[in-house]
């Protein structure tokens, strides 16, 4: 009887398994992420670049909502964030953030504007040269956003900081690109360069102990530079170095971001 049971057991057990499989709900050919929505619950939303706009999807995948996007002509989508209910209104109304980008070729810079509009189109704020933003709740129960605007048309670019309190509380308010630790990709413009270069991260600087590092390609460490906490963006003057392909990295506290490339030329 224990040699059945046994047998049993382990029958039992290879067949959980089986059936314990990671299956792939769905695919999308943009950037896409889930929220949960005060009221409407859980979806999730994708950003179409191509069309300008936000569309939702319920968690079965059936279309939900689309939402169009003013992006004038030459400017394009950047990111879509904080998809929600009852965050930049009280009145039960669907709103979002988003971004977009115009790239002056000539001067190789980057404007970038931010707006928070309802689902309809009505604009709640807008924010020229916003590039980065987050919403948090303080312990006292106000909801709080946090905006950095750029003017990249001046070197070194500075950097307005506002802070905005909100009418609504956080549910969750998904982001197309969250990335808590700093370790989605960078943006490094122009690229390849010649004479400066801008690096943009994916979340401003959190820790006081933050520091760049650039290498060449044999992993040789050429300069080490610190980075401020609250910063977004830093500008490299490389017009000393040979031309050749370069990495840098982004340490703070324990965590070490991916090796992203920089071409000089």
């Amino acid at each position: 009887m224990k040699l059945k049971t046994l047998i049993f057991t382990l029958f039992l057990a290879f067949s959980i398994g089986l059936n314990a499989q990671i299956s792939q709900d769905a695919s999308y050919t943009y950037s896409g992420t889930f929220t949960t929505l005060a009221l409407s619950g859980d979806k999730f939303f994708v950003m179409d670049v191509g069309s300008s706009q936000c569309r939702i999807y319920n968690t079965n995948h059936s279309l939900w909502k689309t939402i169009n996007l003013e992006v004038p002509s030459g400017h394009y989508l950047n990111d879509i964030q904080y998809v929600s209910e009852n965050l930049f209104t009280t009145d039960n109304s669907l709103c979002l953030m988003y971004t977009y980008y115009l790239y002056d070729e000539v001067n190789q810079y980057y404007t970038y504007t931010t707006k928070v509009i309802k689902e309809d189109g009505t604009l709640l704020l807008n924010l020229p040269g916003c590039q980065y933003y987050f919403v948090t709740e303080l312990q006292e129960g106000s909801t709080k956003m946090i905006t950095y605007s750029y003017d990249y048309s001046v070197f070194p670019s500075p950097v307005t900081t506002a802070v905005y309190s909100l009418p609504g509380s956080l549910l969750t308010a998904g982001k197309v690109y969250e990335d808590p630790y700093g370790q989605a990709t960078f943006k490094t413009f122009p690229n390849p360069a010649s004479r400066r270069v801008s690096l943009l991260f994916p979340n401003p600087i959190q820790s006081p102990d933050a520091m760049l590092e650039l290498r060449n390609a044999s992993g040789q460490l050429l300069q080490q530079i610190p980075v401020q906490t609250g910063q977004s963006q830093l500008q490299l003057d490389i017009s000393s170095y040979p031309q050749g392909m370069y990495f840098y990295q982004l340490r703070q506290q324990d965590q070490v971001s991916a090796a992203q490339k920089l071409l000089i030329q």
